[in-house]
């Protein structure tokens, strides 16, 4: 390698790690970042899912980084029943306790020739 190097006239000695046939990694701190990169201004815009109220989607080109956008219900253009089906899916649900019988059927007499005296 030494050699293909003094080809070029670039000699191993003389060169450091600035050097442009240096692979180097240029780390940052946007490596191991666990949220999205918060900057200002982004220099390109970012393939982005749009859901429209009625529940058809477009894919548009969007400024910020995100995977989807749902826009807002008009509650004005909404029947009464559509009302409040959309503020009762909304609500919390109750979640249901069951509690479950499963009977005591077990007699302690019927297995007690296996035990050990």
């Amino acid at each position: 390698m030494s050699a293909s190097l003094r080809y070029f006239g670039i000699s191993l000695r003389t060169h450091h790690l600035s050097s442009p046939l240096c692979l180097c990694a240029a780390h940052n701190s946007n490596v191991a970042a666990v949220t999205r990169t918060k900057r200002i201004v982004y220099p390109r815009t970012y393939p982005t899912l749009l859901v429209y109220p009625d529940g058809s989607t477009i894919t548009i080109r969007y400024k910020e980084p995100r995977k989807i956008i749902k826009l807002p219900l008009d509650f004005s253009q909404l029947s009464d029943a559509e009302r409040r089906k959309v503020l009762a899916n909304r609500k919390p649900k109750q979640k249901l306790e069951t509690i479950e019988d499963y009977g005591d059927t077990f007699d302690v007499s019927e297995y007690s020739k296996y035990f050990k005296h």
